[in-house]
């Protein structure tokens, strides 16, 4: 994996090759225009001695800070995956496949951050050179080799990977230890690959005179700032018991304040400060639960958008004959799917299916009735060898075969069902949250099971 860095990257953007690019794409030629009088209507004067010197106008480069620098900016970075896509095509570079099955990842790319994947030989290492020097030749972009990192294979041959380094230039062997604002996920994930996130909150509530400061200023500063702060990280990895009870221990300080240096009196527990103000708490967030929330969300993505390229890894990685939903996963996964398993374990509590045709849902396992009690039927199986909701239908799939119901289910089950209306037109059964459940877990104590 090369992880590539550009210098100046938005500064060195030709003009040219922008306009020309978004007329490749098919944009209209006077929208273009315009976009393009946008950009080069930028002028710069530098104070030189004390005095201003006189305006000039650049040759190339976009704005930083202009919203639509990041958008134009991706137009240019599609030139770079244009490149890698036609010698992935051609057999020049090989792409990287974590499984038999999954599909091939040749470049990850988001505005200027890029890595890139590929064997670790002399030839492929010779084309990505190659590659990039088309590529700056045409937009401008120069690689920075003294910022550029790569990470090998551990089944690697040394002399290969001596080999690749020199053709590329590269002296950093070892990988950041930071990608986009995120720790590398590589062996173990421990407390102290997080530290950052205690220091930052120290620091930023150590800015804050909690003595001058009403109660109502500290819940919003909390609510907004110290609670907000670990929310991206919390989105990707499951962050240890132990790192959010210190980040809880120094909200909590900071709520109750310090006096002489020794911390003020507790009135009440914290466990009741967690709760809703309609219940008499004050809303704070339990961060245990909200960890497992943010991850819940990130497994709920992975259910509805099925054709996305993570969904399609990973699918391909830990449950390529299952359903995310029903399959039992190995112990021994990434750091990263263990995140979402647990965020999994959430979900599971909070969805439902809603039935179409029927032909997906399992009558006795899956959730499918809605209702308070329980999601699925409380009748039991006893000898129906029926199996999915389809079979219980009527001949048109039009509504219930109540015959059917009234012989396999109790009264309280058939009365549920019939409830539940059948689409009109033919279609499929769709998984769905019910929030309120959700926010109902969200909410309660920390010592509410889940």
């Amino acid at each position: 994996m090369y992880k590539m860095d550009l210098s100046k990257a938005y500064d060195r953007v030709e003009w040219c090759f922008l306009h020309k690019a978004l007329l490749k794409l098919g944009f209209q030629s006077t929208w273009v225009d315009r976009v393009v009088a946008c950009v080069t209507s930028v002028r710069y004067t530098v104070r030189f001695n004390g005095a201003m010197t006189a305006p000039f106008t650049p040759t190339r480069g976009l704005r930083q800070g202009d919203p639509l620098s990041p958008y134009l900016f991706l137009f240019v970075a599609d030139g770079l995956s244009t490149l890698i896509n036609n010698r992935v095509s051609t057999g020049a570079l090989q792409e990287l496949k974590i499984c038999r099955n999954a599909p091939g990842v040749s470049h990850l790319l988001f505005a200027d951050d890029t890595l890139l994947f590929f064997r670790a030989v002399q030839e492929q290492a010779e084309a990505i050179k190659a590659m990039l020097q088309t590529y700056g030749r045409c937009t401008g972009q120069q690689i920075n080799p003294t910022k550029c990192s790569i990470m090998f294979s551990e089944k690697g041959q040394a002399e290969s990977q001596e080999q690749v380094c020199t053709i590329l230039q590269i002296d950093k062997q070892v990988f950041d230890a930071k990608y986009l604002g995120l720790p590398t996920p590589l062996g173990r994930v421990k407390g102290t690959r997080f530290q950052h996130l205690k220091e930052r909150l120290s620091k930023r509530l150590k800015d804050y005179t909690e003595r001058n400061m009403s109660v109502a200023a500290k819940e919003v500063l909390i609510k907004a700032v110290a609670q907000a702060l670990p929310t991206y990280s919390m989105s990707v990895f499951k962050l240890p018991l132990g790192l959010c009870d210190d980040l809880t221990s120094i909200i909590r300080d900071f709520w109750w304040g310090t006096e002489n240096g020794k911390r003020k009196t507790a009135w009440i527990a914290w466990e009741e400060l967690l709760l809703k103000k309609c219940w008499g708490g004050m809303g704070f967030k339990d961060l245990h639960l909200f960890n497992q929330a943010m991850l819940a969300r990130q497994a709920w993505g992975l259910i509805q958008f099925p054709d996305s390229l993570c969904t399609q890894l990973l699918k391909a990685k830990y449950f390529p004959r299952g359903c995310l939903i029903d399959t039992t996963f190995c112990s021994n996964a990434s750091t990263t799917w263990q995140a979402i398993m647990h965020g999994l374990d959430l979900l599971k509590q909070g969805i439902i299916w809603r039935v179409g045709n029927g032909s997906q849902i399992r009558i006795w396992r899956d959730p499918w009735i809605p209702r308070e009690m329980s999601l699925r039927v409380i009748s039991r199986q006893g000898r129906c060898r029926l199996r999915w909701v389809s079979e219980l239908l009527d001949i048109d799939g039009r509504g219930w075969d109540f015959d059917k119901l009234i012989h396999i289910f109790n009264p309280a089950d058939v009365e549920e069902i019939a409830k539940i209306k059948i689409p009109a037109r033919a279609s499929k059964d769709s998984l769905h949250g019910i929030w309120r459940r959700q926010v109902f877990l969200l909410s309660a104590a920390p010592t509410t099971s889940l």
